[in-house]
């Protein structure tokens, strides 16, 4: 073998330290060429231009400066947390009517975003504010994320007179890209809980803030710099016989690149990139480069002249452990019962939780609920995204045989595959969330309220609420029990029997009721709504879980699907709004009368899948809509391209099972914004996510696949620090983008079935 240049080397160890900071904390390595250690040591290709225009430390500059003479709210929002109030221009002054102050300092929240804050500049923070009555208000100038603590603050008195407030202050915490400005206008230490005060109107104008000096400075906060790794890979590693690729920006193609043995240095693979073409999701230019002939186990990286990789493994083991985490992880989410901590981790076992009853709402009737899974980075089980997961559990066990015993969980020895023991801890929530009269199925229990942010699960003491009856949670529970009753037969038959009746049940309270609507929060609750106008697939899919069971339902089963499994309204998918393709794949194995037309549906759509795939350079099917959760969808696609291969014909399968494993290479690193997106595995991967534990514990919790990216840019960090990025680009690695880095277990889910297509 060639021995790798000294260059080669140093330019390795320099890419993974050598960073700059950007949107999601992504990161580019030039760190290679003629100059490469010059380059990488200065870092001058890097750095940004700051001007005048995009310096937020330029002295006298106004951060903020907000007046309300165009008879606009500029850009204010609301939030309520037990309060009541509401916002609108008055008079050329932003105008808070408190109908009631509720029980919380900051039950009425008028907030503001847009703005950084850089450590060690002073300001000065001012504003107007007049009262109707005499009252304290709290303006604070606060993180946006996890225990929302004020960077500065104060409880002021403000009464019918204008108050000319103004304060100066130095940030002495690490620059905030996107901090919030808020007014407290909640129950105050001045009022009395028992006779709050009536309705009355808060106002306020001229809000400003400025830079008084900047000397002390650490440094400017840039928006939204784009900044990532031009050379990417799965940073989990390959196993031995893979196809491998790297992905590389770059305005050349063409160029050679070289796989380097990081322990000896030595070359162990020369190729040459593809040519390079425009990739329009991350619009930037891509080439490509195959090394699946390095087959030898060991650690390696990519160097090229557009930068160095992220070293990797390749062994037939590199997913293992990720593969074990990743279920382990809908243990740690497990509520109503004590986790241990031998198996959760000292920093993520939590105390029993949440193991009261719950109210139904809109009545005096209580129900034990207790048990499931936390559905995400929040305390709220959702029987919709609960029936995605178990579903995934499902199919990765028929499918692949994964029989595993002995993976940790307090379940495992006990004779039945801890997928399996996982499943049912949902399935007996599950259960309860049944109406024992009708047979609908509760939507949710959750608080009326998301809960503050640094809380464990044990600590969230507010009261359990059982949402309203869905029929879309009515579907899936039908689904899955009626599934459940065909799986655990032989394992526990009285279960079974039970699942059985329980999705009957169900089924025929979906037919009495011939119910299409989907799910609304009811008025008040303000936790996951998971709302669903189209309910058909979700009805399809219980109709051909409960036909394939075989049981009485059997004939009026069949009838529903014959009238609709070439309905055009039947959403085929295999998320948690969109079900219809866990019924359509079920009926494609089966030896029934809608084999046929099931296979059809389901190859047509892993070929719709392939085309798609065919015009992104990293093999990628979204376009450029990258929407919230578009990580779920990735490996949902993934998914179903393993799902189309079992039913496909040899040489069909195999281009299937080639395209689903680039799904699995994009999570794991071979992206656009150079990311493993499974906490806890490759490199680089998500230290802050958006999931209470995590933010407890001061670190992530592995094994936990977050959102990625969005464009939409539907949370208010994301608005700040990705609004001029590429769709694919849209992620931010902070707990305050709840909609590109929370997580939930039925994102995980689909990466659990294609970690098992892959053998792990």
């Amino acid at each position: 073998m060639k021995k790798a240049p000294a260059k080669i080397v140093m330019s390795a160890l320099l890419a993974s330290v050598l960073l700059v900071q950007g949107c999601g904390t992504g990161y580019k390595g030039k760190m290679v060429g003629k100059d490469a250690e010059k380059k990488a040591a200065t870092l001058e290709d890097n750095a940004p231009v700051i001007t005048e225009k995009n310096n937020p430390i330029a002295q006298g500059k106004k951060i903020v400066n907000l007046n309300f003479d165009d008879g606009k709210t500029g850009g204010f929002a609301a939030y309520k947390n037990d309060g009541e109030f509401y916002i609108e221009n008055k008079d050329g002054w932003l105008d808070c009517k408190i109908v009631n102050v509720g029980y919380l300092d900051y039950a009425n929240q008028a907030y503001w975003d847009g703005f950084p804050l850089v450590e060690g500049c002073e300001y000065t923070y001012s504003f107007d504010i007049k009262s109707d009555i005499e009252r304290l208000v709290e303006y604070r100038l606060q993180i946006n994320s996890g225990d929302y603590h004020a960077y500065q603050g104060e409880y002021i008195k403000v009464g019918p007179e204008v108050t000319n407030f103004t304060v100066d202050f130095v940030m002495k915490e690490a620059s905030d890209p996107a901090p919030r400005l808020v007014f407290n206008m909640g129950l105050m230490k001045d009022m009395d809980r028992k006779n709050k005060p009536a309705e009355h109107h808060i106002y306020i104008d001229n809000i400003c803030l400025q830079v008084k000096d900047p000397t002390n400075a650490k440094a400017p906060a840039i928006e939204a710099l784009p900044s990532y790794l031009n050379v990417a890979i799965n940073q989990a590693g390959y196993r031995l016989n893979d196809e491998k690729t790297v992905f590389v920006k770059t305005e050349k193609g063409k160029e050679d690149f070289y796989v380097v043995n990081a322990e000896t240095g030595k070359i162990a693979w020369q190729g040459k990139l593809s040519e390079t073409a425009d990739d329009p999701a991350s619009k930037t230019k891509v080439a490509r480069g195959d090394f699946s002939g390095v087959n030898q186990p060991g650690t390696y990286y990519i160097y090229t002249e557009a930068g160095s990789s992220y070293t990797f493994k390749i062994a037939d083991d590199v997913y293992a452990d990720l593969y074990k985490d990743v279920v382990l992880m809908l243990y740690r989410q497990r509520c109503g019962v004590a986790t241990d901590k031998a198996i959760a981790g000292e920093d993520f076992a939590h105390e029993a939780c949440h193991t009261g009853e719950a109210k139904i709402f809109g009545t005096d009737k209580k129900k034990d609920v207790s048990g499931g899974w936390h559905d995400a980075g929040d305390y709220g089980r959702y029987v919709v995204s609960g029936a995605k997961t178990i579903a995934d559990l499902f199919a990765a066990y028929e499918d692949y045989g994964v029989k595993a015993d002995n993976m940790g969980l307090p379940e495992s020895g006990n004779g039945t595959p801890d997928l399996l023991d996982e499943a049912r801890f949902e399935l007996e929530w599950m259960l309860k969330m049944q109406d024992e009269e009708t047979g609908g199925v509760y939507h949710k229990v959750t608080g009326m309220k998301f809960p503050d942010m640094n809380v464990v699960p044990e600590k969230e003491t507010a009261e359990m609420v059982i949402a309203p009856v869905s029929t879309a949670a009515t579907g899936d529970f039908a689904a899955v029990m009626a599934r459940a009753s065909i799986i655990y037969k032989d394992i526990d038959s009285a279960f079974a029997s039970k699942a059985y009746d329980a999705a009957a049940k169900a089924w025929k309270y979906i037919a009495d009721n011939n119910d299409t609507e989907g799910f609304k929060n009811p008025k008040g609750m303000d936790t996951g709504e998971y709302p669903d106008a189209n309910t058909l697939d979700e009805r399809f899919w219980a109709a051909a879980e409960l036909y394939l069971a075989g049981g009485a339902e059997k004939d009026t089963c069949a009838e529903f699907i014959k009238k609709t499994i070439s309905d055009t309204n039947l959403k085929l998918g295999l998320g948690w709004t969109d079900m219809a393709m866990y019924a359509v794949y079920d009926l494609a194995k089966s030896s029934s009368e809608f084999a046929a037309d099931a296979k059809k549906l389901l190859l047509a759509e892993a070929d719709k899948l392939i085309a798609a795939a065919a015009t992104d350079r990293y093999f990628q099917s979204l376009g450029t809509t990258y929407y919230w959760g578009s990580n779920m969808g990735i490996a949902s696609n993934g998914e179903l391209l393993y799902m189309a291969a079992r039913v496909a014909d040899e040489k069909a399968a195999a281009n299937y099972k080639k395209a689903a494993s680039k799904e699995l290479d994009y999570l794991l690193g071979a992206n656009a914004m150079g990311y493993s997106f499974v906490t806890g595995y490759g490199i680089f991967s998500p230290k802050s996510v958006h999931h209470r534990p995590s933010i407890v514990a001061g670190k992530a919790m592995p094994g936990m696949l977050v959102g990625g990216a969005d464009n939409a840019l539907e949370d208010d960090y994301a608005k700040k620090m990705c609004k001029e990025e590429a769709p694919s680009m849209c992620y931010v690695d902070n707990d305050a983008s709840y909609s590109t880095n929370e997580v939930t277990v039925y994102w995980n889910s689909p990466l659990i079935y294609i970690l098992a297509a892959e053998g792990s």
